[in-house]
């Protein structure tokens, strides 16, 4: 709630410091996403580490985490149905109204007549004549309100979609990253205290790894490196920089506190070592599937603007290359994560997994901040054009936006791994509690890898996985249908004609955020019955084996799964946006705008690719997450399955 909050006010302040520097407005920007990662981080880590010390009981934190899942999951896919059902909504809406269909040519022809006169102005100023100053000061009037005439007629669903951006990409993105990082952190605590022979280490150095990164993170957002000449290519790398900040003071830390411990005689030189090669891997991680993700999807790199420039070639080539592109962005991450696993699993077996996945959330804190960023970016993006005819402020706002996009998107793929590490520690955890509760060292159990049961909990896995994935499709589907119902239906989402704008779409909008909130809950019914009956079949039908290969089974295809989705509409999103920003030109340096061809193609892609990117794709990994901690719960301490 606190970092929705702060971001919708600071959408409005980063609009208008766009109008002065790019260096103020990133700031701001970045300083307001950054309240929303940071507090859900260092409540998960705060919670974590209160409820242990009140308690000591490691396995009454797996309750934590169950709470921890389910507010995520309804946060996440509530979230994204929400984000996605009011856009496509908005589309059905504005199909009724003969102004949307000539909104995105208006919009661009405004642009392109200010950057002509922004252009003749500095002509005349190199060529020193004076002149027609006053000329061109009353056609930026005249333009200024025809800008304002284009808003005060979209109907309020139209900017229903800033209220989704927010509940998306701050909300849900920040909930996410809390519920992974309670679910490492709990299971960190589980598995370091079982079979260890130096248990107050293991199970602390988890706590010690991610503390330092969360002070690391609040130091670096506090300030990021940017010129008013830097590109948004540049600005991210610089916010990149910010994070190396953080992996190094991490090892730093971790290096000391397992030196300590070498010095002590409490491990040895090898365990040493490999501990500081499993925690930098786990560091890098994310950031390493991030970069590879980001040349896929952003607008900076050439496979989107191949895929925009091959749009005129036909809806079939749009959709069959953003597809492409995303099966393709997907190995490098699959291929690295299950190389980590490997070397992780050789050098420490199942502590080195546990101190893997800690790593990967050392940096949550800053990453889901930038995520935020992304709302923050898009909606000043959409208040700065349409409110200003300034050409160096619309410069800024599309470079912050095409920024925003990348380190949003970026959110999703972090997600996605923490995701996969977490997974991995709750099945882990799984293993260990069915099998000490029996009296055996589960780290010695043997038998045979493929059996009738694990094979049958595999496919199930796939199954109930992609069950979901239709799920969460077809509720973006339905509410937009409700949406576009209701406001048919109901006068009261009508703008008020005899108010002013904005006064007039105020109203409006509050009954449309009521409506949607309360439909979008319902909506995710369905997705939530769905995911609970996966361990629910898989732990009574199979036992505890067949459910630990469900899950482990359904965690890799998750993690190629939600990376083609998320990658693959993002794709769709980018290529869009050269073309609405005017970034397009054809062989003969034309522009290409919104009454192309191109436009017309990629409309669909981003239409086809909204609810994967969005909704379907993030909401898998709150999927196998709550999936994973709902067998924990049943098959660990309940017992309720057989071995």
């Amino acid at each position: 709630r606190t970092g929705v909050r702060v971001t919708v006010q600071g959408q409005t302040r980063l609009a208008h410091a766009l109008g002065h520097e790019l260096f103020d407005a990133l700031q701001i920007g970045v300083r307001t996403g950054s309240i929303g990662g940071l507090l859900a981080t260092s409540l998960a880590l705060g919670g974590m580490a209160g409820m242990w010390l009140l308690i000591r009981d490691t396995l009454a934190l797996s309750g934590f985490g169950s709470g921890a899942a389910i507010v995520s999951f309804y946060l996440r896919v509530g979230g994204g149905i929400f984000s996605k059902g009011a856009d496509i909504g908005a589309d059905l809406v504005g199909e009724i109204q003969e102004h949307r269909q000539e909104e995105d040519e208006r919009i661009f022809q405004l642009q392109q007549s200010m950057a002509n006169l922004e252009a003749h102005r500095k002509d005349r100023e190199r060529k020193g004549l004076e002149g027609d100053d006053e000329d061109m000061l009353e056609q930026l009037r005249k333009m200024e309100s025809e800008m304002q005439d284009i808003a005060s007629q979209l109907h309020p669903i139209d900017f229903l979609d800033a209220v989704g951006e927010n509940i998306c990409d701050v909300s849900g993105t920040c909930a996410d990253l809390f519920e992974s990082m309670v679910l490492i952190l709990s299971t960190s605590a589980i598995i370091g205290t079982k079979g260890s022979p130096v248990p107050h280490f293991n199970s602390g150095l988890p706590f010690w790894i991610v503390a330092t990164g969360k002070i690391g993170c609040s130091l670096v957002a506090y300030y990021c490196h940017a010129h008013e000449r830097y590109t948004s290519r540049q600005i991210r790398w610089s916010l990149r920089f910010n994070l190396i900040s953080v992996i190094i003071l991490v090892q730093v830390v971790q290096i000391l506190i397992s030196f300590q411990e070498f010095l002590a005689g409490m491990i040895d030189f090898t365990r040493f070592w490999h501990f500081c090669v499993i925690s930098l891997m786990g560091q890098l991680a994310p950031e390493m599937c991030v970069m590879f993700a980001e040349y896929f999807t952003s607008v900076d790199y050439a496979p989107v603007r191949s895929l925009a420039m091959n749009a005129d070639l036909g809806v079939v080539q749009v959709v069959l290359q953003g597809f492409g592109q995303g099966f393709f962005s997907t190995s490098l991450p699959a291929a690295l994560m299950i190389v980590i696993v490997i070397l992780t699993w050789q050098m420490e077996s199942h502590y080195g997994l546990v101190l893997l996945s800690a790593s990967s959330v050392s940096g949550t804190g800053f990453q889901g901040g930038i995520a935020s960023y992304g709302a923050v970016a898009t909606n000043a993006h959409k208040i700065v054009h349409l409110t200003t005819y300034h050409a160096m402020t619309r410069h800024r706002a599309n470079i912050c936006a095409a920024l925003g996009g990348s380190t949003a998107h970026a959110g999703n793929t972090v997600s996605a791994v923490n995701a996969f590490s977490a997974v991995f520690n709750v099945a882990l955890t799984l293993l260990a509690q069915s099998y000490t509760s029996l009296d055996q060292n589960y780290m010695q159990v043997t038998g045979s890898i493929l059996s009738n049961y694990s094979q049958a909990g595999l496919v199930t896995g796939i199954v109930l996985t992609f069950l979901f994935c239709a799920n969460t499709m077809i509720a973006c589907l339905d509410t937009s249908r409700a949406f576009e119902k209701f406001c048919r239906e109901s006068p009261d989402v009508s703008r008020i004609d005899r108010l002013p704008f904005p006064q007039s779409h105020i109203k409006p909008l509050k009954t449309l955020t009521a409506y949607g909130t309360i439909l979008s809950m319902r909506m995710v019914f369905s997705p939530m019955i769905n995911t609970l009956a996966v361990p629910l079949i898989g732990g009574y039908m199979l036992g505890v084996k067949g459910l630990l290969f469900l899950i482990s089974g359904s965690n890799v295809l998750i993690l190629c799964l939600s990376t083609l989705l998320i990658n693959s509409g993002q794709s769709w999103v980018a290529a869009r946006k050269l073309v609405l920003f005017g970034l397009l030109k054809n062989p003969e340096g034309e522009v290409i705008g919104p009454d192309s061809v191109h436009n017309r193609n990629l409309l669909v892609g981003e239409s086809i690719g909204g609810p994967m990117e969005d909704t379907t794709g993030p909401a898998m990994n709150n999927f196998i997450k709550f999936v994973a901690v709902f067998a924990f719960v049943t098959g660990g301490p309940a017992g309720l399955y057989d071995e």
